[in-house]
């Protein structure tokens, strides 16, 4: 009988860990790559793959290590780390460990993000503008995200349990891997077609930005812009940003979230109805308290005995009020105009040069002008003497200037 020479498990791990710290070199690394699937844990580890264009491998940064870190990791950034390679036993697992790390840069997903992001911002495609309210109550929403992720599962419940009554259309579609964004579109495209969804919930769970970023396509955010229906964009977590997000009528941080800012609460939409209801019966009970209480105090003013007198005299009363006022303004008007008369005849009258020679004055003329000075005047002219009732013809025998006219 052959000895058994098989290992455990647990002894095959242990072994290939063993010797994977034996070896100098991977005791001490020095690795460059572009961080991807980044997770900071609340524990304060640090989880996250640096990959290149052919690999990638798995990353741990323990707490005690990240407090050295003078910057913030993410998605897409280029970096160096130093670590150390080993196999995690229980798993099986091949990872780094890493004791420290600076950034090289930021990787190319990164820039096609950040290009893409640059061009459509300045197409207006980000603009607030021209985003668009969601309905109130829609009585349908379309879902478009993997069948069989557990995205959809959790927007058909949240939106089930909020209002059992809402109709939900799915349009499947791949949301990671090379044919993801064209299918996406083709979804929207659908939905669009159908017209039966009056907002439409777009995206899927976490993941890293690889996963994601068939909603960094720049046909997806196209395709969303031209819909004709709202759109909520929902991918990832909370902390994950796609062109999506930017471009859809609203962000919503998780796809169960996007459920409930699409769906109202059915049972709280009753809730308000039925407050509603009792304003606006209040409002008419109050009245028709208040009408009752006018007819109770009009037939004990006996108005009713005489309608007829009820209803003209007030308005009577009314224009005889606005008689008066007419006739008083009108006196007013007058007066003011025969003072004016008075005061502009007054006027007239001082500059009348009748008035001045009916008190005993008179002027000279040469026939052509009035004279005024002694300078106009030589002896042996011969000029008119104009008086209160006449005219006679004097000539000019001396002629003598005073001293106030000599000395103007």
């Amino acid at each position: 009988m052959l000895q058994d020479r098989s290992l455990s498990v647990s002894e095959l791990n242990e072994y290939v860990r063993r010797l994977l710290a034996g070896d100098v070199l991977l005791r001490n690394l020095e690795v460059t790559g572009e961080i991807s699937g980044y997770k900071h844990h609340v524990s304060g580890h640090r989880y996250f793959s640096l990959k290149d264009a052919g690999a990638r491998v798995q990353c741990v940064m323990f707490r005690q290590n990240a407090l050295g870190l003078n910057f913030q990791p993410q998605d897409g950034m280029r970096v160096r780390v130093r670590a150390s390679a080993s196999l995690f036993p229980r798993d099986g697992s091949f990872q780094l460990y890493v004791s420290g790390m600076e950034k090289c840069g930021v990787g190319e997903l990164y820039l096609r993000f950040e290009a893409l992001k640059e061009k459509l911002s300045k197409e207006g495609l980000f603009d607030p503008a021209i985003k668009r309210e969601l309905p109130a109550f829609p009585s349908c929403i379309g879902i478009v995200t993997s069948r069989t992720g557990a995205a959809i599962r959790d927007m058909i419940r949240i939106a089930r349990r909020r209002n059992p009554n809402v109709e939900i259309v799915v349009a499947p579609c791949a949301v990671q891997g090379a044919d993801a964004a064209g299918e996406i579109v083709e979804a929207i495209d659908r939905l669009n077609r159908d017209a039966r969804a009056e907002v439409l919930l777009v995206g899927r769970g976490g993941g890293s930005i690889e996963d994601l970023w068939a909603f960094n396509e720049e046909i997806v955010a196209r395709a969303i812009a031209n819909s004709r229906i709202p759109v909520v964009s929902c991918v990832g977590h909370e902390t994950d940003f796609t062109i999506a997000d930017f471009v859809a009528d609203l962000r919503a941080a998780t796809p169960s979230m996007a459920a409930e800012v699409a769906v109202p609460v059915a049972a709280e939409l009753r809730r308000n109805l039925r407050a509603a209801m009792g304003r606006v019966t209040a409002g008419l009970r109050q009245g028709n308290r208040l009408r009752r209480s006018e007819l109770m105090r009009v037939c004990a003013s006996g108005a009713l005995r005489d309608p007829a007198r009820a209803l003209i005299r007030p308005r009577a009363e009314a224009v005889s009020a606005l008689w008066e006022r007419c006739r008083a303004a009108e006196e007013a008007r007058s007066r003011d105009a025969r003072n004016r008369l008075h005061r502009t005849g007054a006027k007239l009258d001082a500059l009348n040069p009748s008035g001045v020679l009916e008190r005993g004055y008179a002027y000279l003329t040469d026939g052509k002008s009035v004279l005024s000075s002694v300078a106009e005047l030589a002896p042996g002219m011969r000029v008119d003497v104009r008086m209160r009732d006449g005219s006679v013809r004097a000539e000019i025998l001396d002629q003598n200037h005073s001293e106030a006219s000599d000395g103007r």
